[in-house]
């Protein structure tokens, strides 16, 4: 029988990674679930890139601006020499509209409260990506090639919303292939798994007390989404919640893999069958 703490850490942790890569299925995804942590990782001078996988332009068919064809001149922000961002998703953006564009805004501004300046717009069809699995992950690992993260986060295979999970089997796959290629010299490309709309059973847990004014602020560039549903309460909650077994008064919850783990091994730490 496990106990409680083999269940969840009695103990806080740093963010993890020295290079952090966050893959956002949609604009809002990676300040809901670790925008705190990334906001730690920006404050102690990691390296932090962000990849919005679709633009969410399906989030909410009501709005007048989803009746509107897209702005394509919403650019991608790089770390490049030259500074100028590059169209990197499909080459057809039909299904781009307006409200789209603004997502895509909304989620710039939001980076610029976290500190962050380096980010991509794939623009892959919302709710459709286990339909461009293959290209997604070609994406990922082109950018992961260019980027050379140690630590790549991404939404856990338990989510409700099947972008979420389609990116979490995104994030294992570009682990394995990098892992079995041996691509790094340290031999290890951490999957950090962070909680959107269902929680997880972490291993790691991160005090965001410090910044949580900072994510919160950066949750409220969200307007489209926080007049959909109020994520501000339940994201403040949830953060509440996870701080219950430490000296915090915000925590995010992470399950961290430092390498690949089987189906099986995945399904018994789901399960609580097991610890790692």
């Amino acid at each position: 029988m496990l106990q409680e703490s083999e269940i969840i850490p009695y103990h806080l942790s740093p963010p993890a990674g020295e290079r952090a890569l966050i893959l956002a299925p949609h604009p809002d995804d990676e300040t809901l679930g670790c925008g705190g942590a990334i906001r730690l990782l920006v404050e102690s001078g990691k390296s932090v890139k962000v990849v919005f996988v679709t633009s969410g332009d399906r989030g909410d068919p009501e709005h007048p601006l989803s009746r509107i064809p897209g702005n394509s001149a919403i650019y991608n922000r790089s770390s490049s020499p030259s500074g100028k961002g590059m169209t990197t998703g499909l080459s057809d953006e039909s299904h781009l509209t307006g409200y789209a564009s603004l997502r895509e805004k909304e989620a710039v501004r939001a980076l610029g409260v976290l500190g962050v300046s380096d980010y991509e717009f794939l623009r892959f069809p919302d709710r459709e990506l286990h339909l461009h699995y293959k290209n997604v992950i070609d994406r990922v690992i082109a950018i992961a090639e260019e980027f050379m993260p140690d630590a790549m986060y991404s939404p856990s295979v338990i989510e409700l919303n099947p972008d979420h999970r389609t990116t979490a089997g995104i994030a294992l796959e570009v682990q394995r292939r990098k892992m079995a290629a041996g691509a790094y010299a340290a031999g290890r490309l951490m999957l950090v798994f962070y909680e959107v709309t269902t929680p997880l059973r972490p291993n790691m847990l991160v005090d965001i007390t410090p910044v949580q004014n900072r994510k919160k602020k950066a949750m409220k560039k969200y307007k489209s989404q926080m007049r959909l549903i109020d994520f501000l309460t339940y994201i403040i909650s949830l953060n509440t919640v996870r701080a219950l077994t430490v000296k915090a008064r915000y925590a995010e919850a992470f399950w961290r893999m430092e390498s690949p783990l089987s189906d099986k091994e995945r399904e018994r730490w789901l399960a609580f069958q097991q610890t790692l």
